[in-house]
């Protein structure tokens, strides 16, 4: 793994820097391998940029496909970051520690612009200085809205999760997702927002400090929103901007045993022990529940096999009885 820390000096325009020496934006990408996605991201969001004063920042997590040196090729003004993958929140923090602008935007490398621009998105900020963190529309690829706004997590709303509860006619509320497009289309606080795309302000950055490495993948963007609203700052969804979240559908079978893991650790973390048990007790049961439903099935079909596997390890990781797949346990 690349170990060492390179810096580009682009295609990636850069205008004179705003008053007060900032750029209004500093935009981070964190890739992992994924080069020709990463690639479209850029151009997506240069694209996107407007009247701003924009800086680029991208830290590569270990690539081996040559990821860094497209980049390079491509954007030679963007400031590159060579480091090993200690996970998505650690890759953030190396570029959040050198980001100069007004703004910090964290974007993923599977995200594409589809309307409006970062420029309007900044002045709806500066409109509204009680906010201090906020996502936008993030939708599929034939258009529909993703579900990223989302409701802290809670033993009941983990427990209706288990039990299938978005299936039920009157379930929707016991669920961390929060369904229906019309919230989509309006501005509105938030719980927590996916963090495909993150738009924070500086000063709500200084005061809640960086993303908590603990948290490999997943989470920590529900830990962060959690932080910004007990440091007084305002998380909301803002429908000035629309993009594309390409891999938007949730996680993979094989990384279900690590987001169950993220959520344990962030109930552990903010919860007290009771409510953190009853978190933990309704993930294992979710797993259980799949383990039952699918280990049948698994003798007609390869991928129901693996999917019972992986529901297995998931509940293995609940039940404390292995760590997480990836990152520390």
């Amino acid at each position: 793994m690349i170990s060492s820390a390179h810096s580009a000096a682009g295609s990636a325009p850069q205008d004179e820097e705003a008053p007060g020496g900032r750029p209004d934006l500093s935009v981070i990408v964190v890739t992992h391998n994924g080069r020709e996605q990463a690639l479209t991201t850029l151009e997506s969001a240069l694209g996107a940029q407007g009247w701003l004063d924009v800086e680029w920042l991208v830290v590569d997590a270990g690539s081996t496909d040559g990821t860094p040196s497209a980049v390079a090729e491509r954007f030679p003004d963007v400031k590159l970051f060579l480091r090993d993958n200690r996970g998505f929140a650690a890759s953030n923090n190396v570029a959040l520690r050198e980001a100069r602008g007004r703004y910090v935007l964290l974007l993923n490398p599977d995200v594409e612009f589809r309307h409006g621009s970062l420029a309007e998105l900044v002045a709806a900020m500066d409109a509204r200085p009680e906010v201090g963190l906020a996502s936008v529309i993030q939708s599929d690829a034939d258009g529909r809205p993703l579900p990223s706004i989302r409701r802290f997590p809670s033993p009941l709303r983990s427990l209706g999760e288990a039990l299938f509860a978005d299936h039920w006619p009157l379930g929707r509320g016991l669920q961390e997702r929060v369904v229906g497009g019309a919230r989509y289309h309006r501005a509105g606080a938030a719980d927590w927002l996916v963090g495909a795309f993150l738009i924070a302000r500086r000063e709500a950055v200084e005061d809640v400090g960086p993303l908590d490495e603990r948290f490999f993948l997943y989470s920590e963007e529900c830990d962060w929103c959690y932080r910004f609203w007990k440091t007084g700052w305002q998380v909301e969804h803002l429908p000035n901007l629309t993009v594309v979240h390409h891999c938007g559908g949730g996680s993979s079978g094989a990384l279900k045993p690590q987001l169950t893991h993220s959520r344990i650790l962030f109930a552990e973390k903010h919860y007290g022990r009771a409510k953190a048990a009853g978190i933990r007790a309704a993930h294992a049961l979710r797993h259980a529940i799949r383990v039952a439903a699918f280990a049948p099935l698994g003798i007609f079909s390869a991928a129901r096999r693996e999917r019972a596997r992986s529901e297995l390890a998931g509940l293995r990781v609940a039940l404390g009885a292995s760590g997480p797949p990836l990152g520390r346990a």
